[in-house]
């Protein structure tokens, strides 16, 4: 039994891990922005039509969202937060407008306004799980770790994990580093449009609209007020902690962590980084912290009547944002959080995660099976 437990938590962590796996193998050709949004509206329109001949309620949103990403991101852990796509709307599609399946592969497409690119599905995708509430772990927080991984136990120092990892980060070259610039910008604007998404949105019109008069400051001002909520950018130390405080502090990226064995707890129960993630998780944040600050000019960031963006701040499920307490260990500390307090009283729950987990793979794959 045991032994099947931990299969079962490793089964989470592969699966979660996929989640955050957002980087594409291999640079693809440049495609149009307004060709994507053009096939966007059509297929949010055919969402509309699809849930208003349904007698059950289902969201075109999210129909359309989780048309898009079904091929890039097809894996439990992303059904779970999204949930399952549609087989029926999409056979739906199949029949009213056949071409709409490139989509689902389509990666980067260019912004007329500054001529960026940017990785279209991860885009839609990240703005589907902002919609839902679960903006960090499925957009920068997984990319974060991602890049984290990389580096995992090659330096006990922050600074050194920095500088090893900042040719890297926000890479222009697509093909040398695990989170490229068009992964980035995707990052941010997905939190920024999925903050203003509500029930009834249009997303292609949230996009266009988005990406009129986009700029690099306003991208992130809008960002940092989303995840951080005010900030004093020019203070590198202050804004770094508070950017690991978000990141550290969300239910997601624990989760993620403890099912990777990169966080741990100590003898105190207090959720850990492992030692040998400790520098490279605070070194990635501390890169977010630094990039958002360069393309702010060190300005502080106050907040704005942006529509849509009070409401979404992007909490963690409980609604709190966890603070670390000081330690003697470089390791960050997480006892506030709710899944932090969670772990300390019931040390069993990350293998019970697994197997649960497991238990909902069976029953999808049952199902799946039974489908066809």
């Amino acid at each position: 039994m045991k032994q099947m437990i931990k299969k079962g938590l490793s089964a989470l962590s592969a699966a979660l891990l996929a989640l955050c796996m957002l980087t594409p193998v291999h640079a693809a050709e440049t495609a149009s922005l307004a060709d994507a949004l053009d096939q966007t509206a059509r297929l949010q329109q055919l969402a509309e039509e699809y849930s208003a001949a349904q007698q059950t309620e289902s969201d075109p949103m999210m129909l359309t969202v989780n048309y898009i990403r079904t091929q890039r991101y097809a894996d439990a852990t992303w059904d779970m937060i999204l949930g399952m796509p549609s087989e029926e709307f999409a056979q739906f599609v199949e029949q009213q407008a056949p071409e709409l399946e490139q989509l689902q592969t389509l990666e980067n497409v260019q912004i007329p306004a500054t001529g960026e690119t940017v990785d279209f599905v991860h885009l839609v995708a990240g703005a589907g799980a902002t919609y839902k509430r679960v903006p960090v772990v499925c957009t920068w927080g997984g990319d974060c770790i991602q890049l984290a991984g990389s580096i995992q136990g090659t330096s006990a120092d922050e600074e050194g994990c920095i500088q090893q990892l900042k040719p890297y980060f926000a890479c222009e070259d697509e093909n040398a580093s695990l989170m490229p610039q068009s992964d980035w910008l995707a990052d941010l604007d997905g939190v920024n449009i999925g903050s203003t998404l509500s029930s009834g949105s249009d997303l292609s019109e949230a996009i266009e609209q988005y990406y009129e008069n986009i700029t690099g400051e306003e991208r992130a001002r809008r960002f940092v007020l989303a995840q951080f909520g005010e900030a004093d950018t020019g203070d590198q130390q202050a804004f770094r902690q508070q950017v690991k405080d978000k990141f550290f502090g969300d239910s997601g990226v624990q989760l993620l962590l403890l099912s990777q064995k990169q966080m741990t707890l100590d003898e105190e129960r207090n959720i850990v980084t492992v030692d040998s993630m400790d520098a490279p998780l605070n070194a990635v944040c501390s890169l977010t912290a630094d990039t958002l600050a360069e393309m702010l000019g060190g300005a502080q960031v106050t907040d704005a009547p942006l529509q849509g963006s009070e409401s979404q701040t992007g909490e963690t499920e409980s609604g709190e944002q966890a603070t670390r307490p000081q330690a003697q260990s470089t390791a960050p500390v997480l006892g506030q959080s709710s899944l932090a307090r969670t772990m300390q009283k019931h040390t069993w729950l990350p293998w019970a995660l697994g197997g649960v987990v497991v238990f909902c793979l069976l029953v999808l794959t049952v199902l799946s099976r039974k489908g066809r």
